[in-house]
């Protein structure tokens, strides 16, 4: 136990503090750097005004800050919480790159906007104001937007909003990325997913993967031929009363299909000026958001991955599980309300923080599958301390984290964690950590 004690009271005595706040640099060449959610303070009144525009028009008295991912996947930059002026704010790729996202007006006339981030990458963010006013000081925060995960299926789900054409909605999903997997437009196997999907997705009227394959041998209007994005079998259908008809007000063929507010479904055109959005679906979404990924293996020549899932019975709200650790040796889950980019400790990267405001501590609660205190099996799969668990550790919400003063993990909350374990016989006296895991209860 000798080296667990010793990690406990290196992180514990603060080695890995939070970055403190910047108030942004004049220019891009000399944003200040930040890491993590923040709020990050920014300060306006000295500066210069701006002569460059973005794709939002002029951002004046514009401050800049260069920010770094600790995960791949979406992210909201916002000034709603921590500001009371007119704000405007644009994401770059480098100074000079190009923009990834910009807002004016998105929570009154303070914004927010959405960009994808890939771990590791550095991006310019620039908060500015609207109009000629001097700007003022206030804060901004960058938190991740991940997926939605179902947990009667496993599956993720993603609104994306934008009036665009089936096809264009079609290949952006593919293109989207969440946890090592590609995305596809959403596809329904029964009533209960739609109604998931009702109840815990922001939708108004989004296209779904299905649509009318001309060249199928069964093709005939209005009603056969429809196919999924997948190839899986097209066995339920939900549509709308009278629909399919292929009748469109401009005399153009209905192949595409849209989703309604009640959950039905209705055939369009290609470009449909009342779609507004599309749905999302990775098959197997995990539960959580994989950050500072391991690119250093273990002594045993791979990196331990720490992964998430719904559990069943004690720890129902979220199940933990080690894999491709070191056979024999000691390992235990961290939990922190607050990440940051790896820092280098023994032969890993520590991803969590502590400060007065972001803590972390040792997931310990009393209990054979609920203490996180155990070790690897010959497989390399965590178990807990008595060794008859292979299984992972999970927990449900409310859940308590044995603290001065006890922490209490409510729903809506995000928290973060990580696995350390002896990295023996790498060398004597060496540990290593698995990747991040944020989950949002």
């Amino acid at each position: 136990m000798h080296k667990s004690a010793w990690l406990t009271t290196l992180l514990i005595a603060g080695t890995c503090a939070a970055p403190s706040f910047g108030q942004g640099g004049d220019e891009c060449a000399t944003a200040t750097s930040i890491l993590g959610a923040g709020p990050h303070s920014f300060d306006q009144i000295s500066a210069t005004q701006s002569i460059d525009t973005s794709n939002c028009g002029t951002l004046n008295y514009d401050v800049w800050f260069s920010w770094t991912a600790n995960q791949s996947a979406d992210h909201i930059v916002s000034t709603c919480v921590g500001a009371t002026h007119d704000t405007k704010l644009a994401v770059y790729d480098g100074c000079g790159g190009t923009e990834l996202a910009c807002n004016d007006d998105s929570c009154g006339p303070q914004s927010a906007a959405s960009f994808s981030a890939v771990s590791g990458t550095t991006y310019l963010i620039r908060i500015g104001t609207f109009g000629s006013t001097p700007g003022s000081t206030g804060t901004f925060d960058i938190t991740p937007d991940p997926p939605t995960v179902n947990p009667a299926n496993g599956h993720a789900y993603k609104v994306v909003t934008g009036t665009m054409d089936w096809i264009t909605a079609r290949d952006t999903a593919a293109s989207m990325m969440f946890n090592g997997a590609a995305g596809h437009l959403v596809t329904f196997s029964d009533q209960a997913e739609i109604d998931w999907a009702l109840n815990n997705l922001s939708t108004s009227r989004p296209w779904i993967g299905l649509y009318h394959n001309v060249n199928a041998p069964n093709y005939s209007e209005p009603s056969n031929g429809w196919e999924w994005v997948t190839g899986e079998p097209f066995t339920f259908a939900n549509w709308a009363a009278g629909e399919p008809n292929n009748n469109s007000a401009s005399g153009g063929a209905e192949d595409y299909a849209e989703m309604w507010g009640s959950g039905e479904w209705n055939d369009a055109e290609l470009y449909h000026a009342a779609t507004n959005s599309f749905i999302v679906e990775w098959e197997s979404g995990g539960v959580g958001v994989s950050f500072c990924d391991p690119n250093n293996a273990n002594s045993t020549g791979a990196p331990a991955v720490l992964e998430g899932s719904m559990g069943s019975g004690v720890g129902s709200d979220l199940h933990l599980e080690v894999t491709d650790g070191v056979p024999g040796q000691l390992c235990y889950i961290l939990a922190g309300n607050e990440a940051t980019a790896g820092i280098p400790v023994s032969n890993g990267q520590f991803c969590l923080v502590g400060t007065s405001t972001a803590q972390f501590f040792r997931y310990n609660v009393a209990g054979t599958d609920m203490n996180s205190i155990g070790g690897f099996d010959a497989t390399g799969t965590m178990i807990n301390a008595v060794g008859t668990s292979t299984t992972g550790f999970g927990f449900d919400v409310p859940s308590t984290i044995p603290a001065a003063p006890p922490i209490t993990i409510m729903a809506g909350e995000t928290w973060h964690f990580q696995a350390w374990f002896r990295d023996t016989p790498a060398g004597v006296g060496t540990s290593n950590f698995t990747n991040g895991l944020s989950v949002t209860f």
